[in-house]
This record gives structure tokens, sequence and C-alpha cells, in this order.
């Protein structure tokens, strides 16, 4: 099984998600911005998608996250996104990836009336994120 753990850091607040079960989906992608490119140029794109299951244990920090999907201002849309992805329980790390001046793309909390007779699937969140442009030489991959 994967376990993640998100931290995101701003001057002001750390938010965390560290739970187990609470993240089951991490995307973490360089892109480049033209596909039909002709040589390699600096015109890359770092975005992260994050998904998992809204439990009462992590509401507070989905919170505060929601709150960064709608801030506006300068001194703290912009933070350092820090991932880390375990092979186990124990701890062995797959991943992890640092990136600063990340920014809120996205971000969606989708609930659902469960059908009768069967068993409830959990409530989800989306985060997507994109790194602020001309920052990609200080994403870190360990």
């Amino acid at each position: 099984m994967i376990y993640y753990e998100l931290k995101i850091e701003s001057s002001s607040e750390t938010i965390e998600i560290n739970e187990d079960n609470a993240i089951d989906y991490a995307d973490v992608v360089l892109d480049t911005l033209d596909n039909s490119t002709q040589k390699k140029s600096s015109s890359l794109l770092a975005r992260m998608t994050i998904q998992g299951n809204i439990t009462s244990s992590i509401n507070d920090s989905l919170i505060k996250i929601s709150e960064w999907a709608r801030d506006l201002k300068k001194e703290t849309t912009y933070r350092k996104v820090t991932l880390v992805i375990k092979e186990d329980k124990a701890g062995v790390i797959l991943r992890t990836y640092e990136i600063p001046d990340m920014f809120v793309c996205d971000y969606s909390e989708i609930y659902h009336t469960p059908k009768e007779g069967t068993d409830p699937e959990p409530f989800q969140f989306v985060l997507s994120l994109n790194q602020r442009e001309n920052k990609l030489e200080e994403f870190n991959t360990y």
C-alpha cells in the first residue's frame, strides 16, 4: 500500500495532511507547454494533483486549503509544497517532491448521497496546483 504526506508552507502557516488513507492519489507532471516543440526550452510547467477522502481528521486542513484557493494576497498565494510518497507504513520513501511557489489552480470537494443498500463511498477532495512561472530550477526530487 502507498502512503502520502502533504505539507503546504507559507510564511504565516503550515498545512499538513499525513493521516493514513487521507490521500489516495497523487500526480506530479512536468509538462512542455507546446507539445509540438522542436527543441528543449524553458517553457515547462510543473503541476501536481492530489486527491483524497474528506474525513473529520483532516477537515481543518481542508478548510485551510479552501481558504488558500481563494487567497489573493501576493505574500501567501504562492507556497512551498512537499509531497512524500511512502511504499509502506514503516516509512520506506519512494519519492519526495519539494516544489516552491505553487498556487491553487482548482480545488473541489465532492459530496453525494449513498444509494440505499450500498456501502457509502467516501466524500472526495481534489487539489490541483501549478508552480509559478520561471521557478522550475527550484523544483527538487529526492
